[in-house]
C-alpha cells in the first residue's frame, strides 16, 4: 500500500524548527557582517542525506574544509602554470588533478577526500573572489551552531518520548 499523501505533522514541525533555526543563522552571521552562510547550511543537508548518524560530522566538516582548501589553491596553482601553458589549459589541467585527487585519494583518506570536499570545492570555485577564510568560519562555527541547534533541539524534543509497544 502506498502511504497517504497530505501534511504530517511531524513534517510540518521539523520545517518550523529547521526555518526559524536557519533565519536565527543568517541573523547571526549578518551581525558579524557575513552575508554568505552556505557553508554552514550545506552541512545540515548532508548529515541527513548521510543517514542522520553524527559519526558522518567529522567527515562532513573535514571534507567540507578540505573542499574550500581545495577551491582557494586552484586560483593560486592555474596563475603558477598560466605563464607556461596559458590561463584557460592551467585552469583546466588543476581542476582535472583536484578532481582527481579527491576521488583517488577517497580510498585511503576517506575523511579527507570524499563527497563532501567535491561538493564544496565545486560551490567555491563558483565564486569570482575566494573568501576562504570567511568561509571556513562559517562551516566551523556557524555550521556547529546551526546543525548542532537541530540536533539539539530535537534531542530536547525526543527525550520523553517513549518507544509505543
Amino acid at each position: 500500500m502506498s502511504e497517504e499523501s497530505g501534511f504530517k505533522k511531524e513534517t510540518i514541525i521539523a520545517g518550523l524548527i529547521v526555518a526559524v533555526w536557519l533565519v536565527l543563522t543568517i541573523i547571526i552571521l549578518s551581525l558579524f557582517g557575513i552575508s554568505q552562510g552556505w557553508p554552514a547550511f550545506l552541512t545540515l543537508l548532508f548529515f541527513f542525506e548521510s543517514g542522520a548518524k553524527t559519526e558522518n560530522l567529522k567527515n562532513i566538516f573535514v571534507g567540507a574544509a578540505v573542499g574550500l582548501l581545495l577551491g582557494a589553491a586552484m586560483p593560486v596553482v592555474a596563475q603558477a602554470l598560466a605563464p607556461a601553458l596559458g590561463l584557460e589549459p592551467a585552469l583546466l589541467i588543476v581542476v582535472f588533478a583536484i578532481v582527481f585527487l579527491i576521488i583517488a585519494l577517497g580510498d585511503v583518506a576517506h575523511m579527507f577526500f570524499n563527497n563532501y570536499a567535491f561538493v564544496y570545492f565545486t560551490v567555491a570555485t563558483i565564486f569570482p573572489k575566494q573568501t576562504t577564510l570567511q568561509w571556513l568560519l562559517v562551516l566551523l562555527l556557524g555550521g556547529a551552531f546551526f546543525t548542532g541547534g537541530i540536533l539539539g533541539i530535537i534531542k530536547l524534543a525526543t527525550r520523553n518520548k517513549e518507544p509505543q509497544s
